[in-house]
């Protein structure tokens, strides 16, 4: 047995002097690995209550009023376009009525202004008619003037021609004229 504690013993003596002579990181020395294996566990499971217990909650109540406050002004805005969308229904309706009550004015209007005027043209179409009539009923007034009188003034005419030419005065008949143009009527 002692042949095998002198060679362990050596062993054990010589890695310690080693260790001591090394002076090497003290993190990747094995015989703190027990020690710092507990922070590390003692650290994360503080991290974690800290994180669990005091911000999460904090996060979760902030992302739930968010989402709270988020969804108000959804449902704001979803009731105010609805109002938007009846009031822009309302307005066409009320558009439509009054373009329809307008457009049976501006109808009803242009009828009474067609009644007029045709009513005006009427007058114009009778006045024009008896001016017409009347025009004609003179110029055939003036023709029957005319007819009757023409053969009177052909036969003065042809007396102040005959003086003036021959220097003598001569009167003529109206029945020698008709008879020189053969309109013994």
């Amino acid at each position: 047995m002692l042949r095998y504690t002198l060679p362990f013993c050596l062993l054990i003596a010589d890695t310690i002097s080693a260790s001591e002579e090394k002076g090497g990181m003290p993190q990747l020395n094995p015989e703190s690995f027990s020690s710092q294996i507990f922070w590390l566990i003692s650290l994360f499971i503080i991290l974690f209550l800290i994180n669990h217990y005091f911000f999460l909650p904090k996060i979760k109540n902030i992302r739930k009023k968010r989402d709270e406050t988020i969804q108000g002004y959804l449902d704001d805005a979803k009731k105010l376009n609805d109002s938007f969308n009846s009031l822009v229904e309302k307005m066409n309706k009320e558009f439509e009525e009054v373009k329809i009550e307008q457009n049976a004015l501006i109808k009803k209007t242009f009828e009474e202004n067609k009644k007029i005027f045709d009513k005006k043209i009427l007058e114009i179409n009778n006045d024009f008619e008896d001016k017409k009539n009347k025009l004609n009923s003179d110029i055939d007034e003036n023709k029957k003037m005319i007819t009757k009188e023409l053969p009177k003034l052909c036969v003065d005419l042809s007396d102040k021609l005959y003086e003036k030419i021959m220097g003598e005065k001569k009167k003529g008949s109206v029945d020698d004229f008709k008879k020189l143009i053969g309109d013994d009527k």
